[in-house]
């Protein structure tokens, strides 16, 4: 299972995925002016509304987790539940879903019915787009976890940056050498998260929603990709 991973084919999937995750987490904010691949920044955010007696906004910010919980959870039937009870594992089901929540957010959103695009976060249709893309980013980042045995992290860079850091503490000091090809790995990914994230500052200030048809293009192909895998190779 560890050599499928660091196999050059699919080395460019992993560096795919995170490129949409930074390509994503970027268009959260350029949409709604808040970052959606993790649920730190949202936190935040709900205790400043909560100091400013705005509960309304709290309660929004509190919520919008629950669903990048949800998305986690999804995964984790289609992919753990399902391998319990000795069924295939539906990973491309996953991003088939994900596919067809972001190509509805451009449709949705090229017909003016989110909104302009880059308005600030103030009503409802906000709050449906950021849920959305936070549903997503949990759905993504626990399926690739799991896919990966926590090897490969596409939707944030805090969980790689700190792998990273162990990894290298390793190879320098323990002489460990095995942490070679996961720590190559894991700057493939970062650095593709990283131009995810000025992709989608360049593109999507330029065609707005429309941009959203990039991450429903990559996960259809991902899905393609992972259509037919041998749930007995994953386990």
């Amino acid at each position: 299972m560890k050599d499928a991973i660091f196999a050059p084919k699919n080395r460019f999937v992993w560096s795919l995925l995170a490129f949409q995750g930074g390509f994503v987490n970027v268009a959260g904010f350029l949409t709604v002016h808040l970052f959606v691949s993790h649920v730190t920044g949202l936190s935040g955010h709900a205790a400043i509304a909560i100091k400013n007696y705005d509960l309304k906004e709290a309660l929004s910010f509190l919520m919008v987790p629950l669903f990048f919980l949800l998305g986690s959870f999804l995964s984790g039937f289609f992919v753990t539940v399902r391998r319990s009870r000795n069924q295939r594992p539906a990973y491309s089901s996953v991003m088939v879903l994900l596919a067809l929540i972001y190509a509805s957010i451009a449709f949705s959103g090229d017909q003016s019915l989110l909104g302009n695009f880059g308005e600030p976060f103030h009503n409802f249709r906000d709050f449906v787009l950021l849920a959305a893309l936070a549903f997503n980013c949990g759905a993504q980042n626990a399926l690739f976890t799991h896919y990966s045995n926590s090897i490969v992290r596409t939707t944030h860079l805090t969980g790689l940056t700190t792998d990273l850091g162990i990894g290298l503490a390793k190879m320098l000091f323990l002489k460990d050498h095995n942490e070679g090809p996961s720590n190559l790995l894991r700057v493939e990914l970062i650095s593709s998260f990283l131009l995810g994230s000025i992709g989608s500052a360049v593109f999507l200030s330029q065609i707005g929603f429309l941009g959203f048809y990039f991450p429903a293009v990559v996960s259809l192909f991902t899905a393609f990709r992972l259509r037919g895998k041998d749930s007995k190779s994953h386990q």
